[in-house]
């Protein structure tokens, strides 16, 4: 099992690592994305840097021409790096995973007098660990916003309901793509703010705070941005996304050099 488990995490995490890396870090912009902004007096969807890095996020800056939920190589791509990623915590997970009380202890330390190798080591293995759950919320959540049959199947393995795709799309609009985006993310605050006329209807028998419960849509937004404990959860995520940027390239530098030593 142990044996299965390192072969899947290298051989997603070659591939796809910077791909996870750019997820991770343009990820962490955008979790400050409004106080940026607010700095410079701009207004956070309109900001040329955080125009480029949402596209960059999303797409790899291959916009599609519906970017509502038409694909393009940019969105596959960032998608299954985030399928991958997830397969590749839980792997690396099994393969952290200590026999006894020795191993745990070493195994949640960083060496500083063992080598440059060993301290890289340590700390890939380490941070990981500790900044998994944050990482997991993030990569499993990611690919619900592109792929509608993934968002599907999320939402009724945690019992959400989801917005129909005639609710997400404005009909009839002919304006430009990173308009386009903008009201989307507009259209979409303001639906996952406000409870449905059906949610209102059935609220006594669906339960949650008053009587109602969210969308899949509101869920897995706070999930995957750290927004479900305020500026709390928000540090922790952030964290959790400078980590994530810097375990792949660990992970490459322990790679090459276990190829070179073997060569």
């Amino acid at each position: 099992m142990r044996k299965i488990c390192w072969k899947i995490h290298r051989w997603l995490s070659i591939p796809l690592g910077v791909f996870m890396s750019i997820l991770c870090f343009t990820g962490l912009i955008l979790l400050f994305g409004k106080e940026i902004a607010s700095a410079f007096g701009q207004d956070s969807r309109q900001m040329p840097f955080l125009v480029a890095i949402r596209q960059l996020h999303r797409w790899l800056l291959m916009m599609p021409d519906n970017p509502h939920g038409g694909l393009s190589l940019g969105r596959i791509i960032t998608a299954v790096s985030a399928m991958a990623m997830t397969l590749v915590l839980l792997t690396g997970v099994v393969i952290w995973w200590p026999k006894n009380k020795e191993m745990l202890k070493n195994r949640l330390t960083v060496s500083t007098s063992k080598g440059f190798r060993r301290f890289v080591h340590d700390t890939h293995v380490t941070l990981g660990i500790y900044a998994f759950v944050f990482l997991f919320l993030m990569a499993v959540t990611g690919p619900v916003f592109p792929f509608g049959w993934y968002n599907q199947g999320l939402s009724k393995l945690l019992g959400q309901k989801t917005i129909s795709k005639e609710m997400m799309v404005q009909k009839g609009s002919n304006r430009e793509a990173a308009t386009k985006v903008q009201a989307w993310d507009k259209r979409a605050d303001k639906q996952m703010g406000k409870p449905t006329e059906s949610q209102q209807n059935g609220s006594q028998m669906m339960g949650g705070p008053h009587g109602k419960k969210p969308h899949g849509a509101m869920l897995f937004k706070s999930l995957h941005m750290g927004t479900w404990g305020g500026w709390f959860s928000k540090i922790l995520y952030a964290l959790a996304a400078l980590i994530g940027g810097f375990l792949p390239i660990s992970g490459y530098y322990l790679w090459w050099k276990r190829k070179h030593r073997a060569a």
